[in-house]
């Protein structure tokens, strides 16, 4: 049988850090190896992470594909974890994706237009809804282990959740905030919030199974990748 590698493109350290710890264990049960890059913002200063334009994107995924191993004993995977929250307006399919109402047939549609753009049959294509900030609200309480003080702020926390139908994916910018920006307006009085230590904390505690059953959008790109070696 052959090795599955899978490759994921993060848009910076806090998805790096998913991916590396939580995603990389889980999938090793599927006997999937998990490899990670972030974005380079600039190769001149070796700079990385941060998401400007669908070029950049495209230029390092296009460098991570060709720079793989042509064994026959090893099968490669291409993915992405980039979030839609401030996705640059130049990536396939934007324009006719924002006329869409519904949150996941925006996602949809982007996802599907980048697919056709590189046209490579194992390249998998993800963008997180909103942000990845969308999976720490799954379960706020865990943010008292970083931020024991925190209960009334995690309190006002779960009210957003509640407004958007308990849909964690649904926190956008109307009529509250990105996510992380949801976090960092209730604790920066009291604390600075790291978002890669806790992110990856608090992810790492809900566990896979928890934020598939939390955030549909999620679920489905999980479960793709769980196939990988079929």
């Amino acid at each position: 049988m052959k090795q599955v590698i899978l490759h994921v493109l993060c848009e910076g350290q806090t998805e790096a850090g998913f991916v590396n710890k939580v995603l990389k264990e889980y999938l090793r049960d599927f006997d999937i190896i998990v490899k990670y890059n972030i974005l380079e913002t600039s190769r001149k200063k070796g700079a990385k992470g941060g998401l400007f334009s669908y070029r950049q994107a495209k230029n390092d995924l296009e460098l991570i594909i060709k720079q793989q191993s042509k064994r026959t004993t090893e099968v490669h995977f291409f993915t992405t974890m980039f979030d839609f929250y401030a996705l640059p307006d130049d990536f396939p399919g934007y324009a006719d994706a924002m006329k869409i109402h519904d949150c996941y047939e925006k996602v949809k549609k982007i996802e599907d237009k980048f697919s056709e753009d590189i046209p490579l049959r194992n390249f998998i294509p993800y963008i997180q809804l909103h942000e990845f900030e969308a999976l720490v609200f799954c379960d706020l309480k865990y943010l008292l282990i970083d931020y024991p003080a925190m209960t009334k702020q995690i309190e006002n926390l779960q009210k957003i959740v509640e407004k958007c139908d308990n849909n964690t994916e649904k926190i956008d910018g109307n009529p509250h905030r990105a996510p992380s920006k949801c976090i960092i307006k209730e604790f920066e009085p009291f604390h600075h919030y790291d978002k890669p230590k806790t992110g990856l904390l608090v992810t790492g505690k809900i566990g896979i199974d928890g934020l598939k059953k939390k955030c549909p959008h999620f679920k489905e790109w999980i479960e793709k990748l769980e196939k990988l070696k079929l």
